[in-house]
């Protein structure tokens, strides 16, 4: 217990602390945009009908291992304090690292939901025996909402679940001792031992990982790519919102994609750069209805970033809902007609077709 209060007392801020704001450029529908897009709209119905997710915070109450000296002829049977869920990432995350453990999180029913199927599975999550079982692997983390749930708690755990991938209850996400996230699972079992193998199955993830960031530690060249590209083929489901450092790597090692890497991760890490700056930048002029200045900073980004198709879809579609603002319809429906020739068969250039059917006047 001290290790972990020393530990969270130099804990900094974590990789989960996320922006609430998504651009996506071609959903007009009757008003200029809409930037607050949640990638699982599932997630977003739970948020509007009260059933948000965030962590009340908690005090600490970690399992431990009491100390005995046995001679060789006898031993003492040592109970093991099982452990409890906390309510706060960020201590969590701190005892972790000093206990070597990973961290289990869980995004649980929001108190008082009366969509509370497999209620009797979730039951065992709070059992003694879940607690000391997979206790004695993971720091558990328990996120879930009430009635007393402050707002900006409620924001930050939902932006969280957002970036996480959260679509339904319960959702366990494992990270290592550094907050990376490696795994996820879905499972609703009736039995603290299903749990105990199915998140014992999903460390051997973060060991397939590690094993082979260690190997391209070594190595050089297209082999270094290799071995990273296989470390993000482990991580698969967080490779891209998590893992963007070592995709930036890959594209460095490949850069004339001779391995066929650079292709496979380009897309997603311009995808990542144009949000910054898209964020950052151009939703700030949106805001003042600056839409001339806008457009200015999108051409500059395609020339800037050189976007890849699926991007330079986006942003041309986006530059057309600009002009649509300054109401120059000519020049919104001929840029939308240039996002959709980019790929008509996309689902960026279904979305502009439903766009300009939208607009009210463009024929």
């Amino acid at each position: 217990m001290a290790a972990c209060r020393a530990a969270s007392a130099g804990a900094t801020s974590l990789l989960l602390t996320m922006r609430v704001r998504k651009w996506h450029p071609v959903c007009i529908y009757g008003r200029f945009m809409n930037r607050q897009v949640v990638r699982r709209r599932r997630w977003t119905y739970l948020v509007a009908s009260g059933c948000a997710v965030s962590a009340a915070l908690g005090g600490l109450a970690l399992g431990h291992r009491a100390a005995t000296n046995a001679g060789p002829a006898t031993s003492t049977a040592v109970r093991e304090v099982p452990s409890e869920w906390l309510r706060d990432l960020h201590p969590a995350v701190a005892c972790a690292k000093a206990q070597h453990k990973d961290v289990l999180l869980e995004f649980s029913v929001p108190a008082g939901n009366s969509v509370t199927a497999n209620s009797r599975e979730s039951a065992v999550l709070d059992t003694e025996t879940f607690r000391r079982s997979v206790g004695g692997a993971f720091v558990l983390v328990r996120m879930a909402s009430s009635r007393e749930t402050s707002p900006g708690r409620l924001t930050e755990i939902t932006t969280c679940a957002q970036r996480l991938g959260v679509a339904r209850f319960p959702t366990f996400i494992l990270l290592d001792a550094d907050a990376k996230p490696y795994a996820r699972s879905e499972l609703v079992a009736a039995d603290a031992e299903s749990y105990l193998n199915e998140f014992q199955r999903l460390q051997q993830v973060r060991v397939r990982r590690d094993e082979a960031l260690a190997l391209a530690a070594d190595a050089q060249g297209t082999e270094r790519a290799r071995l990273l590209d296989r470390a993000l083929t482990a991580v698969a489901a967080f490779a891209d919102s998590e893992y963007n450092d070592v995709e930036r790597q890959v594209i460095a090692l490949d850069p004339q994609n001779a391995a066929g890497l650079k292709s496979k991760y380009e897309s997603a890490v311009v995808s990542r750069d144009l949000d910054t700056v898209i964020q950052n930048e151009v939703y700030p002029l949106v805001d003042r209805s600056n839409y001339r200045g806008a457009i200015a900073r999108i051409d500059r980004l395609i020339v800037e970033i050189k976007s890849p198709p699926p991007q330079l879809q986006l942003l041309t579609a986006f530059k057309g809902q600009l002009y649509f603002s300054l109401g120059d319809k000519h020049r919104a429906a001929k840029f939308l007609d240039d996002a959709i020739a980019i790929d008509p068969q996309s689902e960026s250039a279904a979305r502009a077709r439903a766009a300009k059917l939208q607009l009210a006047g463009i024929p």
